[in-house]
């Protein structure tokens, strides 16, 4: 079994026109389900609102059973939460919220946020947070994690472990161990775009090996396997998903000679994360 922790479609994006086939023949059979979001109610030339992207996000997952959806948070743009709490009501297909800082152009850390946080805390439901470089004013995982520590029993994911170089992984990765020792927020990430693609994985196994070794314990069940599928040129072809995903599950079994970590990254983690029982 197998989970992609971080997909989407959405026509016309910045990043291309992506139908939710073309994410389903992207992810092939190379995995059993893709967590995925709305991008047209993120970033799009016709951005649609809070309640239509969402509707068509649960016809889609209704169509194409690989996908679980996440609800997408119009945080700057919704007068209310009244939209999402409709939408968490009538449907608990949703397995958690989608925030994106830098497309809304609103800092992680604004009191706007408070809502929805207080909303997934109601519906228990995990939060992915797209992160940014270390100096971005708007997602920045230092940003992030002055958010989550308002809100520390919601499940908050460091999206990306930060859009940026090393530099910014080794900072996202300090802020998740300090996170850890004191316990002030449940802070999460995905591996998607840490190495941008080059296959060499460095950057994921520096972050493995250092939540392997906390001061409290091992805690790579903090990290989720992911894409970020169709986003990016080496996600947008199923020979190239699989690559990528081959690539990942031969270096890190290669590297920790570990399989139960494999498929605590691949599936475990998001299974218990998220509830998919």
């Amino acid at each position: 079994m197998i989970i992609d922790s971080h997909t989407h479609y959405g026509r016309f994006s910045q990043w291309g026109d992506f139908s939710p086939e073309f994410i389903i023949d992207i992810i092939g059979d190379c995995v059993d389900y893709a967590i995925c979001s709305n991008l047209e109610g993120i970033d799009s030339l016709y951005l649609k609102s809070e309640l239509d992207c969402n509707l068509d996000m649960i016809r889609a997952a209704k169509k194409y059973k690989k996908l679980l959806p996440l609800a997408v948070c119009q945080v700057d743009k919704s007068l209310d939460i009244h939209v999402m709490r409709h939408l968490l009501t009538e449907y608990p297909q949703f397995i958690g919220l989608k925030f994106h800082p830098e497309c809304e152009k609103l800092p992680a850390t604004s009191p706007k946020y408070d809502k929805y946080l207080e909303l997934a805390r109601k519906f228990k439901k995990p939060c992915l947070f797209h992160s940014g470089h270390i100096k971005s004013r708007f997602s920045s995982p230092a940003l992030i994690y002055e958010k989550a520590k308002q809100f520390p029993d919601v499940p908050i994911i460091l999206g990306h472990l930060s859009t940026g170089p090393r530099e910014s992984h080794k900072e996202a990765i300090k802020i998740l161990l300090n996170s850890i020792r004191t316990e002030s927020a449940t802070l999460y990430c995905d591996t998607s775009w840490i190495d941008f693609g080059t296959g060499n994985l460095e950057d994921v196994i520096l972050l493995i090996k250092k939540l392997k070794n906390t001061p409290k314990g091992d805690y790579t069940n903090r990290i989720l396997w992911a894409s970020d599928a169709p986003v990016g040129d080496f996600n947008q072809s199923n020979a190239l998903y699989r690559k990528n995903l081959d690539n990942f599950r031969v270096k890190i079994s290669s590297y920790f000679n570990d399989e139960e970590l494999l498929k605590k990254l691949l599936y475990f983690n998001v299974r218990d994360l998220y509830g998919l029982y």
